[in-house]
């Protein structure tokens, strides 16, 4: 009888979620970071209280304030606005004091800005929820509702922007530059009887480093005997401005990138960039893109009896998890079995699925990080005090960011690698002494 007397304040309290968590988890949205597409002209993310759906509010309620999505988020540990908990229950205190159906914005009063374009879609929350909040749509929602309604001014994003329209790429740089360096490198064009296209992505196409990695993977390739060709035409897949909220923009860049594919005839992609391979994969499905794509640690783990492996001189290697490889692909192991050929493979503190991120995505590398320490300072000290002469990694947006924070670390820092000039250097060890 006690019990019973105290049913009727359950949808009263936070306890309200021993009830709806259930149907969360039944019906929270297929995959990992699931997007949803806007439905009509109308559509323009999270921007008022009429834009909440009913799983948003289920969401929301079914909360259980355990701080696990606070614990793991990279914002939040390095001093910024951001907590992820509070973002979902600010939308709840929203739909308490406001009501689903009000013309009141979403931003401001309950659930801050600033905090939102703080988030680096890691997706450390979504995955940690033992409710099954999906955190991201709801927080890319709340970005697509200030960017497509122009209530968001940055000036790091509004150049990024600006950049993608003109040039292609979120690096700014004539698309001339790109066809400058494929025919430098004769690097072949992709003709329908090559196995592969090989995106290069902007930063295979245009940052030093990144043409680095993808000059390694192509002597890889090549020992492997895998046929590969580029396209003579490449623009941004539309990852960053997807992730910060600006769907008009990323549309244009996705349907320019798909007609060129089905111009050339592509079946089969590979990349060296895990969110070019999220974006192409999922993002573009929306436009009735059906491309396979393959992260290049896939292919390197699937043929990695045909690489030789050193026996002499193995170096302590600290591989670092990519967000959009490992929580978004499920890819954990591929990676270290490439390293393990010709290093000895070594895990950070936070590894694999509880893996630190390095700050780059969600678009935050083109924004100013001003608040608190910089996330990529936080990881890169992680990976150094494992005492590695190495740090792997299998994404250029991470290979970045680390370039920068070792150094600032110590004026001897370990190596940076990247998963192919590992397997190169090991092509290189086999045939004489020296690295790629």
């Amino acid at each position: 009888m006690t019990l019973l007397a105290f049913l009727p304040l359950i949808p009263h309290t936070k306890h309200l979620h021993l009830i709806i968590s259930p149907a969360t988890v039944f019906l929270r949205r297929d995959g990992f970071s699931k997007i949803p597409p806007l439905v009509g002209d109308e559509d323009f993310g999270l921007d008022t209280g009429k834009d909440i759906t009913k799983l948003d509010a289920l969401q929301a309620y079914s909360c259980v304030e355990c701080g696990r999505c606070t614990e793991h988020c990279p914002a939040y540990n390095t001093g910024k606005t951001l907590n992820p908990k509070e973002i979902i229950l600010g939308l709840r205190h929203y739909l308490n004091e406001e009501g689903p159906g009000n013309e009141e914005p979403l931003l401001g009063k309950h659930i801050s800005a600033e905090a939102a374009f703080q988030c680096t879609t890691c997706g450390a929350c979504e995955f940690q929820c033992p409710v099954g909040i999906q955190h991201l749509p709801v927080i890319i929602g709340l970005r697509r509702g200030a960017v497509n309604t122009g209530k968001w001014e940055d000036d790091y994003g509004g150049k990024m922007f600006l950049a993608m329209e003109r040039n292609g790429n979120s690096l700014g740089f004539a698309s001339s530059e790109r066809l400058k360096f494929i025919e430098k490198n004769e690097l072949p064009i992709y003709d329908g009887t090559q196995e592969y296209c090989l995106w290069l992505g902007c930063m295979g196409s245009y940052d030093p480093q990144g043409r680095e990695i993808v000059l390694s993977l192509v002597q890889v390739l090549r020992y492997l005997g895998v046929t590969f060709g580029v396209l003579r035409k490449e623009k941004c897949t539309g990852d960053p401005v997807r992730r910060l909220g600006n769907d008009l923009l990323f549309s244009q860049m996705a349907e320019a990138n798909i007609e060129q594919l089905n111009a050339a005839k592509v079946t089969k992609l590979l990349s060296i960039c895990p969110h070019c391979v999220r974006t192409i994969g999922e993002d573009w499905k929306e436009f009735g893109a059906a491309f396979r794509i393959e992260h290049h640690s896939e292919l390197l783990a699937r043929l990695q009896q045909k690489l030789p492996q050193r026996t002499d001189g193995r170096e302590k290697v600290v591989f670092h998890d990519p967000c959009y490889l490992g929580r978004y692909r499920g890819v954990y192991d591929q990676p270290r079995e490439v390293i393990a050929r010709w290093g000895e493979v070594a895990d950070p503190g936070r590894a694999r699925e509880r893996s630190f991120c390095c700050g780059a995505g969600g678009g935050q590398m083109f924004l100013g990080e001003e608040k608190g320490k910089r996330v990529n300072i936080e990881r890169a000290t992680e990976l150094a005090a494992t005492g590695a002469a190495v740090v792997g990694t299998a994404c250029p947006f991470c290979q970045t960011m680390f370039r920068d924070a070792l150094g600032t670390l110590s004026q001897t820092p370990p190596k940076l690698l990247d998963i192919a000039q590992i397997a190169a250097a090991s092509i290189q060890s086999a045939a004489g002494p020296g690295m790629v």
